[in-house]
C-alpha cells in the first residue's frame, strides 16, 4: 500500500517531507518490533494470539484493551486494503 501511495505522498508533501514520514514509521515499526520481541520472550503463546500473550504478561485489563484496539485495527486495514486495491483499477 504504501508504495503505490508513495508518489502521490511525495507530490503531496514534497520530498524531505516524505523522508520524514518514511523515517518516522520506520521507527515506529523498530520500536513496536521490539517491544513486542520483550513481551513475547516471556513464555510460550498458545491460542488466543496478541491477547493471550499481552493479558499474560501485562494483565488482564491491558490484555482486553490492548486485544480490542488490534481487533478494530485489524477492520480498518482491511478497509483500507479494499481501497488500495480499488485505486489501481
Amino acid at each position: 500500500m504504501l508504495f503505490l501511495r508513495l508518489s502521490w505522498v511525495v507530490g503531496q508533501a514534497g520530498i524531505g517531507l516524505a523522508c520524514l514520514i518514511i523515517i518516522l514509521a520506520t521507527v515506529v515499526t523498530v520500536l513496536t518490533t521490539l517491544s513486542m520481541s520483550a513481551i513475547c520472550t516471556n513464555g510460550e503463546v498458545k491460542g488466543g494470539g496478541t491477547y493471550y500473550m499481552i493479558s499474560r504478561s501485562l494483565g488482564p485489563e491491558f490484555g482486553g484493551s490492548i486485544g480490542f484496539i488490534f481487533a478494530v485495527a485489524n477492520a480498518v486495514a482491511v478497509a483500507m486494503y479494499v481501497v488500495g486495491f480499488a485505486e489501481t483499477l
